[in-house]
């Protein structure tokens, strides 16, 4: 029965992954030539919730769980701390940080993801936002064309994507890790509805933020 859930979750994101590749952002990225201006704006919504996100799965221990569940929390937290330099890195390394850009307020959409999954993490604690973490551990393979095409329009090397390319590495032992929490800990109706709640409201803020990304280029 779990099994059954984990596959009908799967298929949930995989319908949300299919609306945000028609939209504006992913016509826009697999169209038209991707500008570094496009691809600075891009990584600084993705460092203003990467920042969160350590603190935000920290934060799902003040909701009671299973000591196994903490276990993993807490190590995933401690896992997560200061990935979004890597974003910084990366515009670093190719001449696009701007300073300025990076501490100017983050899109709405974006401050919504970020607000949503503290949320999350003190209403309903580690086991909804296990719904985030089963999509954006696995989001490589939803994203691979579009970074790739990035990566061409702007001659970048793995040094230049160490945002993406180290995490692919990392995530590929984090699903994994998800995918059985997921199977321990989500056993009841109402947690698996969470689960599913929680990976589709972050799914769709995510897929908003691309657009508002989009946006500013159109």
């Amino acid at each position: 029965m779990q099994n059954e859930f984990i596959h009908s979750l799967r298929e949930t994101v995989n319908q949300h992954w299919a609306q945000i590749k028609r939209g504006q952002f992913w016509h826009h990225v697999m169209n038209r030539p991707v500008s570094r201006e496009f691809y600075r704006d891009l990584m600084i919504e993705i460092h203003h919730y990467t920042k969160h996100n350590s603190m935000n799965q920290a934060a799902t221990a003040f909701v009671s769980a299973p000591e196994g569940l903490l276990k993993f929390a807490y190590q995933h937290a401690a896992e997560e701390l200061g990935h979004e330099r890597m974003a910084t890195h990366d515009l670093e390394s190719i001449g696009l940080l701007d300073r300025e850009a990076l501490g100017r307020a983050p899109l709405p959409a974006t401050e919504a993801l970020i607000g949503y999954l503290y949320f999350v993490a003190l209403k309903y604690g580690p086991v909804a936002r296990l719904g985030y973490s089963f999509w954006a551990e696995s989001v490589y393979e939803h994203i691979g064309d579009a970074l790739g095409k990035i990566r061409s329009d702007l001659s970048l090397t793995d040094r230049n994507m160490s945002f993406f390319v180290a995490h692919s590495t990392i995530d590929k032992k984090h699903i994994v890790q998800v995918e059985e929490c997921i199977d321990r800990y989500a056993k009841t109706p109402a947690d698996q509805a969470l689960v599913r709640s929680t990976a589709e409201t972050t799914l769709f803020l995510t897929g908003q933020m691309l657009e508002q990304v989009a946006q500013r280029h159109a």
